[in-house]
């Protein structure tokens, strides 16, 4: 781009700031900031009722699937988890799995065989601890 352009381009944005206001242009600056081109539209991230965590702690008989520990069920140790976050239904029931606080920001976004690979495992042994549990 040439200097010409850039100024331009500056001026413009200037304008809009005093038009609209410096607020509303900040907001609408970091909307489109956060918007990344290629990037697929899903589902936002949700509050999930405790009924749900009760569920996933029955069916995981009470074992970290990440750590293989036994856990407690308590608000703020445990935490639900989105398996494979790259998902597009990423909230839905079989994408879910319940685990303790530090494991899952140990975790942090990755796919499930980045999070295998990770922690040494192979995928098949992490996809069978998804089904199966050990204590």
């Amino acid at each position: 781009m040439s200097k010409s352009t850039i100024q331009q381009l500056t001026e413009q944005l200037f304008d809009l700031r005093r038009r609209y206001g410096a607020y509303a242009f900040t907001r609408a600056i970091l909307a489109v900031k956060r918007k990344k081109p290629g990037m697929e539209v899903r589902e936002k991230r949700k509050k999930f009722p405790w009924s749900l965590y009760c569920k996933l702690y029955e069916h995981q008989r009470g074992v970290c699937p990440l750590c293989q520990q036994v856990m407690v069920l308590l608000r703020g140790e445990v935490v639900i988890d989105h398996r494979d976050p790259t998902r597009a239904d990423f909230n839905a029931a079989e994408n879910l799995q319940l685990t303790h606080r530090a494991c899952n920001r140990a975790k942090s976004a990755t796919t499930p065989y980045e999070d295998a690979k990770a922690r040494g495992h192979t995928i098949l042994a992490f996809v069978r601890s998804d089904d199966s549990p050990t204590r």
